[in-house]
């Protein structure tokens, strides 16, 4: 299977960069090929600018600027994220990426006023993230990474996409074995994936 992974985080020596590292390896080991896209690394630009907004919705000239993107996601059979969770939400450069290159006719389709998937090749879906915040916190403010990993990227997907949500809460508190358990989750996971 074709898995396209999208992973954000800054730093290389981080519990983030550790579990791509291990989602990468353990896809890679399973015999699925792996398009590995560090936005950080790449020097992604997260920024819409007023051109690009102005057209969005022109499908004959909205992708110029980030089509290798747009390919590299309209080639996969299957999407992982990677990143942690910043202030209940995406990583500002991951919530640019799907700013600029989750665009009409890419992530949805829009015809006769109707609205219907645009992501209809991925058929996996998911998220391997981490949180500062204790899970309960993270539900009462309505845990939005859970919500858009799980819902909103599931009506782009194909209609019978697999979605899995990984989530390790509360980083600045876990004992070490705890986060080893949480890897050794997310290595079972992706060789069974």
């Amino acid at each position: 299977m074709r898995v396209h992974v999208v992973y954000a985080h800054p730093l290389q020596d981080s519990l983030a960069a550790q579990l791509h590292q291990i989602v990468v390896e353990e896809l890679t080991k399973a015999g699925h090929e792996v398009d590995d896209l560090d936005l950080y690394a790449e020097g992604f630009d997260p920024v819409l600018s007023a051109h690009d907004r102005e057209t969005y919705h022109d499908v004959s000239i909205n992708r110029q600027k980030i089509d290798p993107y747009v390919r590299r996601l309209q080639e996969a059979e299957a999407l992982v994220l990677c990143h942690p969770v910043w202030n209940f939400g995406w990583p500002a450069i991951l919530k640019g990426y799907f700013d600029r290159v989750f665009l009409p006719d890419v992530s949805f389709k829009l015809a006769d006023g109707k609205v219907s998937p645009g992501l209809t090749n991925i058929r996996k879906l998911t998220t391997v993230t981490t949180y500062g915040s204790k899970r309960w916190r993270a539900m009462v403010l309505g845990d939005p990474p859970r919500k858009s990993g799980t819902r909103f990227l599931r009506v782009v997907c194909n209609p019978a996409v697999r979605v899995r949500y990984h989530a390790l809460y509360d980083i600045n508190n876990v004992t070490p074995d705890r986060v080893e358990r949480f890897k050794d989750k997310v290595r079972h996971e992706m060789a069974r994936f």
